[in-house]
């Protein structure tokens, strides 16, 4: 018995399964969430260092890493967007499109939130627009805050899947490529595939999600949405501060181009766009400190040093040994990466998308390093298949910011199911279409 002990504490002391056990910790504590997400991934980042797995440099080294410089610099631009009214511009214009129709606002919504996305936080655009659609509703009594409000967050959703900056799934999972497999994702790497979801999206919208919104919420008594009244108030009749909003476009306009030609590195561009926000009176910093979500951007850096903790430990090349010899029966490079595609959406479902990210990519990298299959696909499809989970609230938090129009758990259920299912059906199409699994 005693030999038996020895022999489970020496294993247990290996560095490899001091990773798992930590890594396993920090996953269950973002699934209890009674600890804040960003607390249990630096207490997974201190894990590793007092382990002595890796220095504290490399354990919290996500928090200087430009990946979280780029996601602070564009939810600062979003914040500058409605301060400066130039958001509230885009929504007045959208409703003048729409001459009352419901079904017009929404496409014309989901279409501009969904572009915007592709370049600033999803949430942030989200955020923006939650106000504008509150005081819409209140001007427009034919208009009904549940049919508009989760289809617009699944268009930001959407949006945000076509470009490296637009949401923290894929900046995470980059960190996590970068760290386990020694290759990155570019600006436009998941553009191709993420365009066809969002066209995808945009086909069921026209043809079922409208007419599956009137049937789900057409007859329900509606209540305002728990949207602070200031807001509200700027969104209605805040008087466009014209000079601001010409500078806040053509702030918008030059980081789009910088992306869009790569004139300058992405977390360079993002960081720069944010200070002329601040210093031209876009936003101030006291409007930064007020609505920047710290906790998402600590998150993401802890996720990094999650990253780098368990490159140190060894701990990915175990999970791939063991994956290799769970799925030593399976051959075909298409079937692991519907499966782990799958796996990514039915657990997204109910964590975080991020910490989806998390759990499946670096399983899936080891198995592509076993097999010999290429990492880029499989860790393009497991972003995409974190990202567009809606079936639920806590699937990811533009989701779950939509909490204010007071969903029920069976409404994000009965609209997010034909959504969830039909992007499955286009990342396991689509992804090896672009880029290649073998």
């Amino acid at each position: 018995m005693r030999a038996l002990f020895d022999g489970i504490l020496r294993y247990a002391q290996r560095a490899d399964v001091l990773g798992l056990l930590i890594l396993c910790v920090c996953v269950a504590l973002f699934l209890n969430r009674r600890v804040s997400s960003a607390a249990a991934g630096c207490l997974g980042c201190a894990l590793f260092t007092l382990t002595g797995i890796c220095d504290f440099d490399v354990a919290f080294s996500g928090f200087s890493s430009s990946i979280v410089l780029l996601m602070t610099g564009a939810m600062i631009v979003g914040i500058a967007m409605f301060r400066t009214g130039l958001a509230q511009i885009v929504g007045g214009r959208i409703v003048r499109l729409s001459r009352g129709s419901e079904r017009t606002f929404l496409l014309a919504s989901c279409a501009v939130c969904a572009l915007l996305a592709m370049f600033l936080a999803n949430t942030a655009i989200l955020a923006a627009f939650i106000p504008i659609v509150e005081s819409v509703c209140r001007t427009q009594p034919a208009m009904k805050r549940k049919k508009l409000l989760l289809p617009l967050a699944c268009a930001v959703m959407f949006g945000g899947c076509c470009t490296l900056i637009g949401c923290t799934p894929q900046l995470t999972a980059n960190g996590l490529l970068q760290k386990l497999a020694g290759v990155e994702m570019g600006m436009w790497t998941l553009t191709r595939p993420g365009i066809c979801l969002l066209l995808l999206f945009f086909g069921y919208l026209c043809l079922f999600g409208y007419k599956d919104s009137e049937r789900i919420w057409g007859r329900e008594e509606e209540a305002a949405m728990d949207v602070p009244e200031e807001k509200v108030r700027t969104a209605c009749e805040a008087a466009p501060q014209k000079g601001k909003i010409v500078v806040m476009a053509a702030i918008g306009a030059a980081m789009i181009a910088s992306y869009a030609f790569s004139l300058l590195p992405a977390a360079l561009t993002a960081i720069g766009a944010a200070l002329l926000c601040v210093f031209t009176g876009c936003c101030t910093v006291k409007d930064i400190r007020r609505e920047l979500n710290v906790e998402t951007i600590a998150f993401l850096a802890s996720c990094l040093g999650l990253g780098s903790g368990l490159t140190a430990a060894g701990t990915g090349e175990m999970i791939g040994r063991m994956a290799a010899r769970a799925l030593g029966g399976v051959h075909s490079a298409w079937a692991l990466f519907a499966l782990l595609t799958a796996v990514t959406l039915l657990i997204s479902q109910f964590i975080t998308n991020s910490t989806a990210v998390i759990v499946v990519l670096p399983i899936a990298l080891s198995i592509c390093a076993q097999f010999g299959y290429q990492p880029m696909p499989f860790c393009v499809g497991i972003t995409l298949a974190a990202s567009v989970a809606c079936c639920t609230p806590l699937a990811a938090a533009q989701i779950t910011m939509t909490q204010a129009a007071g969903y029920s758990f069976m409404d994000y259920l009965r609209y997010g199911l034909p959504v969830t299912l039909l992007s499955y059906m286009g990342v396991v199409a689509f992804v090896p279409l672009f880029y290649p699994l073998i």
